[in-house]
This record gives structure tokens, sequence and C-alpha cells, in this order.
């Protein structure tokens, strides 16, 4: 029941920062399009992970991005491979910004689908996404960096952490 009123504390504080950041009139409001390859870890297991992004500028500090992600683990618990489906909401803040590199911190929710390899009874539900991003050449449409996200969830064999390269292109 605590991690439920985790949860409900969480997504109340992400829309007050959602309704309060449209209210700011600003001209940098952009849509993006992006994707992300990175290696994924959960518990033991590891595998690859690929990851597409669309993403909306809500402020010049401030965005907000729908992602859909699949990845093929390898468990050598198991012997067997299995695959792992991630669709999430997440907002980035920017904290350290210059003309052409930004570092962002990322807070989001997800939904998670287990393989039923790997999960018989309990295999998706709901996850907290934490992580932190550093883009380059901002001043171009198409930007690239790194991105390390965790995401916690209660019924999964452990924390599922990704990290990897992100490529975005400004519409």
């Amino acid at each position: 029941m605590k991690k439920v009123n985790y949860i409900i504390v969480l997504a109340f504080i992400l829309s007050i920062n959602l309704i309060s950041a449209q209210e700011e009139k600003t001209d940098t409001s952009k849509f993006s399009l992006g994707f992300t390859l990175s290696e994924q870890l959960v518990g033991k297991d590891s595998g690859e992970n690929i990851e597409g992004i669309l993403g909306y500028a809500i402020t010049s500090n401030m965005s907000i991005y729908l992602s859909a992600a699949n990845a093929t683990m390898r468990s050598k618990a198991l012997d067997s491979n299995y695959k792992l489906d991630k669709y999430a909401i997440q907002v980035a803040h920017d904290f350290a910004k210059s003309e052409s590199t930004k570092l962002e911190s990322i807070l989001g929710f997800s939904y998670l689908n287990f393989d039923k390899k790997i999960l018989e009874d309990d295999n998706n539900g709901l996850g907290i996404d934490l992580g932190v991003q550093t883009t380059f050449n901002l001043e171009h449409r198409l930007n690239y960096g790194l991105r390390i996200v965790v995401t916690y969830s209660s019924f999964s064999p452990g924390a599922i952490l990704n990290a990897g390269i992100n490529f975005s292109y400004r519409i």
C-alpha cells in the first residue's frame, strides 16, 4: 500500500509541474523524434534495447517524452532469451545547459511487460523511471547524447537499468 501512495504523490507532483510549465509563454516549444540504442540489465540478465521516442519541449528547459521500447534479454539462469517491452511517459528537466550541450534529469512512469518465460503469473505492471541524459549539438536539428534510466517495479526480478546512446531530430 505504501508503494501505491508514493506513486500517487509522484503523479500529483508531476502533474503540477506540467500544468505550471504550460502557463509560461514561450516560443521554443517543438516536437522531436528520436531513438535510443542501449544495453539493458535486469538483475543478472542482460540484453540489447531499442527505444523509439516522441518528445515535446514544453518550455526552454522542460520536455515531455512518450516512448516505446523492446529488449531481447539473455538469462543465464534460465539458459534462454526472453522479451521485455516498456511503454513510458517521462519528463526531463534541464539543470545544466550551455549553447551546445545540456544535462537533464528524467522522471517518469512506465508500463512493463515481461515475457511469460520469465514471469508466468504477474508479468506486467507499472514502474517508476529515474535517470539522467546529456545532449550535444543543440544548435542543430539533429542531436545526440548519452542516456541512463533506471526503472523500479515491485514485480520485476530486479531494477531495470538502460544505458546507451540517444539520437533525436527536432521537427
